[in-house]
């Protein structure tokens, strides 16, 4: 697997203008590998992700989106093109299709969950007013690229084959789905989003954010890319603290106040917070249950953790539809 991991980065590498004697470091995930390398004065991280998990168009489209993000100010890892003048490049190995996309270093340190106080929720959710604020304008011109919208995940999580004694979690995903296909698409509240929106994704340099990792981006109500927020907010607070169903309240506030500096969300949209943090609780949920079986001692750590007792806070806690 060595050997494949550096025959794919010495081909994205020379696609990029990078040299391959030059990889600093790699990390290999479940579908993507990446390798950091000397740039300028900082560094890339070149990014390789199989056909088979996300297509050539899918990534596209993420680092359109990206790069118009970057030309429009937002502090962000920008896109840097290949030799080409490409913002992705495919690689034909082994009878298999990759994606390499290469995305510049941003300066400063992780925020980390240490560094988590008000004054970086307050800078967080300003930081995502602007980013919805600037998505507005934002105008796919390539449908074969556009980023999928919040339903492929959740059609994705319903048709999950749960067990009978999960059958009644499985009632309640398809409830919460219907209730927010139901929602108004309106170009003021619905448009590209992060969707992983933590304080893990952030780097600080002087007081300035910078915002990294979109992978999961997606068509969606702004109001979801904050409740993604809050919802990581109470998984890496104490444990078990998501406060009521619209987030914990020691988050919310301060970072609610920030994203009101720049962008002006219908208060009306904030009483669905619950749908769609509850939407990310039982897609957690599901996944995880799928992913050891039903047998929770097979997963890690913080899987177990999350899923302990879970069943019955995601029915107690379940919002009316």
């Amino acid at each position: 697997m060595e050997l494949l991991h550096r025959a794919l980065l010495d081909a994205g590498a020379g696609m990029f203008g990078l040299r391959n004697e030059e990889l600093e470091k790699t990390h290999a995930s479940e579908h993507s590998l990446i390798g950091s390398y000397p740039y300028g004065e900082g560094k890339v991280f070149l990014r390789i992700t199989e056909e088979s998990h996300k297509t050539y168009a899918h990534i596209l489209g993420e680092v359109q989106w990206v790069s118009f993000l970057a030309q429009e100010g937002l502090h962000v890892s920008s896109p840097v093109r290949s030799a080409q003048g490409r913002l992705a490049e495919q690689i034909s190995f082994q009878e298999r299709l990759y994606t390499a996309v290469c995305y510049e270093g941003v300066p400063g340190q992780p925020s980390g969950e240490c560094a988590a106080d008000e004054d970086l929720y307050k800078r967080m959710g300003a930081f995502m007013g602007r980013m919805h604020r600037i998505s507005k304008h934002y105008v796919h011109q390539d449908p074969s690229t556009k980023r999928p919208d919040w339903s492929v995940e959740a059609d994705r999580v319903q048709r999950i084959d749960l067990p009978s004694s999960e059958r009644d979690i499985a009632g309640l995903y398809c409830s919460l789905r219907r209730y927010i296909s139901s929602l108004p698409v309106t170009a003021d509240a619905y448009g590209l989003i992060h969707a992983d929106f933590h304080y893990g994704n952030f780097f600080v340099n002087e007081g300035r954010l910078y915002l990294i990792d979109f992978d999961a981006s997606r068509y969606s109500w702004f109001v979801d890319d904050i409740a993604v927020a809050a919802f990581f907010a109470g998984m890496m607070g104490e444990a078990g603290d998501m406060g009521t169903n619209m987030g914990p309240h020691w988050f919310l506030r301060p970072f609610l106040d920030g994203y009101r500096t720049e962008h002006d969300l219908d208060e009306r949209w904030l009483r669905e917070m619950p749908y769609f943090m509850k939407l990310r609780e039982m897609g957690r949920y599901i996944k995880l249950y799928q992913a050891c079986e039903g047998d929770l001692d097979r997963l890690h750590p913080w899987g177990r953790s999350f899923m302990a007792g879970r069943k019955a806070l995601i029915i107690d806690g379940f919002p009316e539809c």
